[in-house]
Parts: structure tokens; sequence; C-alpha cells
């Protein structure tokens, strides 16, 4: 018989998305498998909706705690699973049929601790619906833990988001995640600094929705910016035991800030207060992403502006946009 996997979703204020999240868990083609879903005292009914699909699928299992974050929620998840293998996966993301066979799939023909697939990020507007590749592998490969840390960071092959993988659950209990916003981008590097190899997979099969109550869509809080001192403290991590990965981990640095700046570039003093600060923190790296010759020319224009000043950046970001329309091209 195949290994169990258990699929551990947090779910918290997810009402109106979680349907379409278990739907896609129950219809896939690997047939031993539980979901456990892990309410996170979400005051709406997203609790209620959990306790129904546990009345009406054996394989469906609900945990319920008080609200302390999505971390705890996974841990919590980890705890409570059967499997031998987990996945995790967000409550408002989707899935193909099979998402599950390939990932484990994965695991037996590599038998590595930890593998990554890739998927494709999805915007979901009033008006339309589009597509954007995350993570693009042209190949599926086997990677070493130096390799797999550098990839983590460039994210090129696979990033610090907990879904799009499959762990041996030991793993995870040895090193469960922080409760901390941003955890995937303060826990995902001890996870795989833990790991010997690791295998990634060319199938685009998960499928991550950027909703407006999503923190990157946010518009910016002082609690958001605790993802660029995780960011750091990888840094210091890299330096102190793998500086190979150091140019990586510094361009790590560096995207954290360049994605705080588009939620700032609406001219109020609190937002040009906080820019004042990321400008500071970029001087810091901006010279080392600019001869590092892994990082594209558009990105590290991006951290020039950064550093020239608010006016600067308005202008930059406003001209690569202009840019990536007319192009189409996404990367830009």
């Amino acid at each position: 018989m195949k290994p169990l996997i258990s699929v551990v979703v947090p779910v918290y204020k997810a009402e109106q998305y979680l349907e379409r999240c278990v739907e896609g868990l129950l219809r896939q083609t690997y047939e031993n498998y539980e979901i456990l879903l892990v309410d996170d005292g979400s005051p709406d009914r997203s609790g209620e909706i959990c306790e129904e699909y546990a009345e009406n699928y054996e394989n469906v299992r609900v945990v319920h705690q008080k609200n302390q974050g999505p971390g705890p929620a996974r841990n919590h998840g980890v705890q409570a699973a059967k499997g031998e293998y987990i996945v995790f996966m967000d409550a408002d993301d989707g899935v193909s049929v099979d998402y599950l066979d390939y990932l484990e799939t994965l695991m037996e023909k590599y038998q590595v601790e930890l593998a990554a697939v890739s998927g494709f990020c999805v915007w979901d507007s009033r008006e339309h619906i589009d597509f954007g590749r995350v993570y693009p592998v042209e190949q599926e490969k086997k990677l070493s833990r130096v390799e797999a840390l550098k990839a983590m960071c460039y994210g090129k092959e696979f990033g610090v988001a907990p879904w799009g993988k499959i762990y041996r659950r030991r793993l995870l209990l040895d090193h469960p995640y922080p409760a901390c916003i941003h955890e995937d981008l303060a826990g995902t590097y001890h996870i795989i600094a833990a790991c010997d190899t690791v295998a990634v997979g060319k199938k685009r099969i998960y499928y991550y929705f950027q909703n407006d109550n999503s923190i990157m869509s946010s518009k910016i809080e002082e609690r958001h910016l605790y993802g660029l001192t995780a960011a750091r403290e990888e840094l210091e991590y890299m330096e102190m035991h793998y500086p190979e990965v150091v140019p990586a981990a510094q361009y790590r640095c560096g995207l954290k800030i360049i994605e705080y700046i588009p939620r700032l570039l609406d001219g109020s003093a609190e937002s040009k207060a906080i820019f004042k600060r990321l400008k500071a923190e970029m001087k810091r790296y901006v010279w080392k992403i600019i001869g590092n010759d892994q990082v594209g020319k558009i990105f590290k224009i991006r951290c020039l502006a950064v550093c020239a000043g608010y006016p600067a950046a308005c202008s930059a970001w406003k001209m690569i946009r202009w840019l990536k329309e007319k192009t189409g091209k996404e990367g830009i």
C-alpha cells in the first residue's frame, strides 16, 4: 500500500474559499490520504464548514484551536497527523487532481526528505482571472542541501512557502514553524538545512490564489516588516553555516524590501517614513546584489531606485509597470 499522506490545511476567515480547497483535495487520484482542517479560531463560519466536511467524509478530520496564527496551526496539524508524509495547503488555494500522486512519486523516486513542485499564481478579480507561473522548473532534479538552500533564497525552483511541498513528518516534528507573521520565511530555511537532499518536480499543479485578505496584497503595517527581520536572520544563519549561500541570502533581503515598495507608493507620510527605513536597509545589500550575476537587470534597477529615494522609486515602478504592460512579461 502507498504511504499515508496527511494534508494539513490551516483555516482562518476562509469561508468563501474553503469549498474550492477541500473539494480539490477530495478529487485526488491518490487513494491513501487524510485531510486535517485546522480551525485557527476563525470568527466566521469556517469552523462549521470544516465540521460539515468531517461528518460527510471519513478521511477528513478537524482540529480546533484558539487563534494563534498559521505557524502554530501547521504545527498542531503535524502533531495530530497520522501520515508518514505531510503536505500543507492554504485554505484559499487549489490543486490539480494528481497533486498528491506526483508529490509522493517524487519522494519515492529520489528518496529525499522533502520534494517541491511548481504552480500558478492566480489573480482572481471581478473582471477576469490572470495566471502567472510560480517557480518554473524545466526538469525534475535532485538537489544537494546547499543547492536547495540557494534555490530557496533565489526562488527559482521553489520558495519558502509551505505549500507546493511534501515533507517527511519527522522533519517537521523536529523543526516546527515559529509563532510569528511570515512564519514560512522564518522557519523554512531551518527545514531545508536539515535535509541531505531535496527533489524538485517540473509539473505546475498548485494554484496559489491572491485575494484581498492576503498579507502580500494588503496595506503595509509595522508588523509586516518582521519579514525583513526574518530575512536578515536567514542571512546571518548562512554567514555562520553556509557561506556559499550568502549571495543568495543577500538577494533574499533585497527581495523582501522590493516586495514592500508597491504598497508604499501612495504618497502618505506613514508610507514615506517606512520607505526611509527600507532605503537605509537596502543600502546594506545593494552593491552585493549589483555584483551578483544570478540577479536580473530589472531587479538591480529596482534596488538602485530604492537607494535613490522615494521620487525615484515611484518613477521606476511606474516605468517598469508600463514595460510589463507593453511586453506582457511577468518577470519584469
